[in-house]
């Protein structure tokens, strides 16, 4: 029923809420110079249906059994994070705003062997962000705010557990930043998992997640780096940009393109 619901909400939602539409356009335009505009406008309105998807879905996880989770999200090769795991080893775990990312918490909180700790930025709305905070809490799961995540992390550091964070957004202003070419642009990333990688030695693994049907995901796993790592350098932000960037290209529908990812330009913010 949700998933009927989609079509009208994303009718709706793509001619009506013009700034989000444009922002979509506009980020695709810059990443793929080269695709013709009407192949654009239609990966654009594809865009946003799966965005609608998302959001639809997302507003179910609090309620879906495990048996549901597990139909509707499987992960490929759990033993390239499991092996750490088994070797009392916590990872921090890197993902991006790909697919259901919210769905991805659950599944690997449900079928993993150790608890996931999320680290969430706090919405605005109070409401909406409890309601988010008691979904993300199920299965073991422990959403920490960014402000305490290395607090957190270091207060857990005799536990097995996972530290998950979705670092494909714009770091803020007065935040230190990485910048590397991204789709096509100058695109700048934030530094804490490096930091926290280097901090704690834990391994960092990639958690990507690729769209298999309506309502069904898979979740892959890739490593991007363990201790001992460079002390000068960005190689694990550097991996986890190409790491990112081969799952958009390979299915570009299902990225977040709605987020302001090319607010602020090199030189101006460094």
């Amino acid at each position: 029923m949700l998933h009927a619901l989609a079509y009208p909400v994303y009718l709706i939602g793509y001619y009506l809420v013009e700034r989000k539409r444009n922002v979509i356009y506009s980020n695709m335009q810059n990443s793929f110079p080269d695709t013709p505009s009407n192949e654009l406008k239609k990966l654009a309105k594809l865009n946003f249906k799966h965005l609608v998807y998302v959001i639809l879905e997302a507003s179910k996880t609090r309620t879906l059994t495990e048996e549901q989770i597990r139909q509707r999200v499987t992960l490929k090769n759990p033993e390239v994070i499991e092996k750490f795991a088994k070797n009392d080893q916590s990872v921090l775990m890197l993902a991006a705003h790909h697919c259901n990312w919210e769905w991805m918490l659950a599944g690997c909180s449900l079928q993993l062997s150790f608890p996931i700790d999320a680290v969430y930025k706090p919405l605005h709305d109070k409401i909406v962000d409890d309601y988010m905070k008691i979904s993300r809490s199920r299965f073991n799961a422990r959403p920490i705010p960014n402000k305490n995540a290395l607090i957190e992390i270091m207060q857990r550091r005799k536990e097995v557990r996972g530290f998950a964070m979705v670092a494909d957004q714009s770091p803020v202003r007065k935040e230190e930043k990485y910048w590397t070419q991204f789709l096509n642009q100058d695109s700048s990333f934030a530094v804490g998992a490096q930091k926290i990688a280097k901090l704690t030695k834990y391994p960092v693994i990639f958690v990507g997640m690729k769209r298999l049907s309506l309502g069904h995901y898979e979740v892959f796993f890739e490593e991007l780096g363990q201790a001992p790592y460079e002390k000068e350098g960005h190689e694990i932000t550097e991996k986890y940009a190409r790491a990112t960037e081969r799952m958009i290209l390979d299915a570009p529908e299902d990225w977040m393109w709605s987020n302001r990812k090319w607010k602020r330009k090199r030189g101006v913010y460094d």
